[in-house]
């Protein structure tokens, strides 16, 4: 219900029936001490012509002590140039998988002969560091 309520304010849905609002009132106003996120949507940008653009990830999980990080590479019409995966080992928190994630990336496109490449990332803190 919660998840139906955060779509509709996303959306801006008004044609919802009046059962479903009042049984949405009804949990909002049970469950007011929730933290509700409400989704957004975003729109992926292609680079410009003659340009590809890098799109970074990493993860870590504290509990286990896994971690991982991945990319993809996108010409300016979409197009998936190259992907990759990987388990990083020995980590110990989820900025060191981003940052792994992006040297990763990077090499990639060095190895390709690509110089002139728009990274994209999740990460503020990494992007401070890495603009900083």
């Amino acid at each position: 219900m919660l998840s139906i309520c955060a779509i509709s304010t996303t959306f801006k849905l008004h044609n919802i029936l009046q059962p479903w609002l009042t049984a949405l009132c009804q949990i909002i106003n049970e469950n007011q001490n929730l933290k509700i996120s409400i989704p957004t949507v975003v729109k992926w940008l292609t680079p410009p012509k003659g340009r590809l653009k890098l799109n970074v990830d990493g993860a870590f999980k504290m509990t286990s002590g896994e971690a991982g990080g991945g990319g993809i590479l996108h010409d300016h019409k979409g197009n998936m140039c190259c992907a990759f995966a990987k388990t990083y080992h020995s980590l110990n928190s989820s900025i060191a998988a981003e940052a792994l994630a992006l040297r990763d990336g990077l090499s990639i496109c060095c190895s390709r002969g690509v110089s002139d490449v728009l990274v994209e990332m999740d990460s503020l803190n990494l992007l401070h560091i890495v603009t900083g």
